[in-house]
């Protein structure tokens, strides 16, 4: 199973916006982030993200350069910045059968979910930029065997989407 982790680019400020939708600068991430995983040939069987307008936005935006259809798209609490990482697994371990999962979500939960998948627990410091993502190799879920095989910030993703 794939299992991409993205963060979700940042918000408007709240004085400009109480939903904080994503800035332009993080709606730029979203699509250039869609670009590399289209270049990269992935397709996606699941997209899931946390329920905050910005983790939607930029599910909606990953989702519809990736022709999954955005209606799809599932939505849940366990995904949410301080969410528990039981939670986020099991949610995940139910979408079963689907084999390449894109999952938009906020730190720490990201972050916390990123190191259980892979050694178990907290022990792992792993960090998402605003607008980040990895790529796991995952066994299946749950799992703490994990092989993480590319973490990238934003300007990792635009150089590799324009080459």
């Amino acid at each position: 199973m794939d299992i991409y982790l993205m963060r979700s680019g940042a918000g408007l400020p709240s004085d400009v916006d109480q939903a904080r939708p994503l800035s332009p600068v993080a709606r730029g991430q979203a699509h250039t982030a869609a670009t590399f995983l289209v270049r990269l040939g992935v397709t996606l069987d699941a997209v899931v993200c946390a329920r905050s307008l910005r983790a939607a936005q930029t599910a909606e935006i990953m989702a519809q350069a990736l022709d999954f259809p955005g209606k799809s798209i599932l939505a849940d609490a366990s995904l949410s910045g301080t969410g528990q990482v039981d939670a986020a697994m099991a949610f995940l371990a139910g979408l079963a059968p689907a084999k390449t999962i894109l999952c938009c979500g906020h730190a720490p939960l990201l972050e916390h979910l990123a190191s259980t998948l892979v050694c178990g627990g907290p022990a792992a410091r792993i960090h998402f930029e605003h607008g980040g993502m990895g790529h796991f190799d995952v066994p299946e879920l749950p799992t703490r065997a994990a092989v993480l095989n590319w973490l990238l910030g934003p300007a990792q993703v635009r150089l590799l989407a324009a080459s």
